[in-house]
Formats: structure tokens, C-alpha cells, sequence
């Protein structure tokens, strides 16, 4: 669990990773290889709750840590 939430950069490891799918969705959507539809908007909305939970988790890690 200590190594998910190893800073990185001012952020923890699990953050990164889903940015960088996220980012990923976005490029694949962009280059026509991935549809643009409901499917890939309910992922990337997915992908942009985990990165939420992901920043809250971060968060009070290092304040549970910290004490």
C-alpha cells in the first residue's frame, strides 16, 4: 500500500497512472482510434472520479502520516 502512495513529483503513483489513462483515452480519441461515444465518455468519467479519490486517498494519507 506504501508504494501506491509514494509521492512522485508533489503526487502519489495511483494519481499519475490514472492521469496518464486518461490521457491516454483522450489521445486515442483524438487520433479517430477510439469512437467518441457514451462508452468512452463514462470511462473517462470514470477515470476522472478515480483520479478524484485518488488526490482525497493522497490526501489523507499524508496527513495520517504526518501525525
Amino acid at each position: 500500500m506504501k508504494l501506491i502512495f509514494k509521492k512522485f513529483a508533489g503526487q502519489s503513483l495511483i494519481s499519475w497512472i490514472f492521469q496518464l489513462a486518461l490521457i491516454w483515452v483522450a489521445w486515442q480519441v483524438a487520433s479517430k482510434s477510439m469512437p467518441n461515444n457514451l462508452t468512452t465518455i463514462f470511462i473517462a468519467a470514470g477515470l476522472l472520479l478515480a483520479i478524484y479519490i485518488s488526490f482525497s486517498l493522497d490526501k489523507k494519507y499524508n496527513q495520517s502520516e504526518s501525525k
